[in-house]
């Protein structure tokens, strides 16, 4: 598999990516807000980059569902990260890069925890974002069973943290 996006400078930040995939074709526009330099168009990049783990982890936990025999009734996934700006600014030695990312999944199901468990572990080992970005920052999750926390690697205060 050898997959390609384009992208084109449309104006100032705005810009547009087209593809084809499944012999069709798509397209998809980011921006920055007013204040980034840009009109607030359209997602920015950060949106899309944190869209794509969420997407990722989605289509795992559905196939990891049928590789650990888990019925999914309701599905939630929330990812969310810290990015510090003084490092998009070079102030100090800050990286301009997220600093942790936490995925939250919720599930409802009347399956077992230990098989919602497998089924989150098939996902973590099999989704190629997950694993390239956990190479760069960490990545922390906490799990929900009905409501319920059945796993959280998140360290305490993390949210809190600046």
């Amino acid at each position: 598999m050898r997959p390609l996006v384009k992208t084109m400078l449309v104006h100032n930040v705005h810009a547009r990516s087209d593809f084809i995939q499944y012999d069709k074709a798509f397209s998809f526009d980011c921006d920055e807000s007013d204040g980034r330099a840009g009109t607030g168009q359209a997602p920015s990049p950060l949106r899309y980059f944190l869209s794509s783990i969420a997407f990722c982890q989605q289509v795992w936990f559905a196939k990891g569902a049928a590789l650990a025999d888990v019925e999914i009734e309701e599905l939630e996934i929330d990812v969310h990260t810290y990015m510090d700006m003084r490092g998009e600014h070079k102030v100090g030695e800050v990286p301009p890069n997220p600093q942790w990312i936490i995925i939250e999944a919720s599930v409802t199901s009347p399956s077992a925890t230990a098989a919602v468990l497998a089924m989150a572990d098939e996902a973590n080992a099999r989704c190629p974002v997950t694993n390239l970005v956990a190479k760069a920052v960490p990545i922390y999750e906490q799990i929900r069973l009905n409501g319920i926390v059945i796993r959280d690697t998140v360290p305490t205060g993390l949210e809190e943290q600046p």
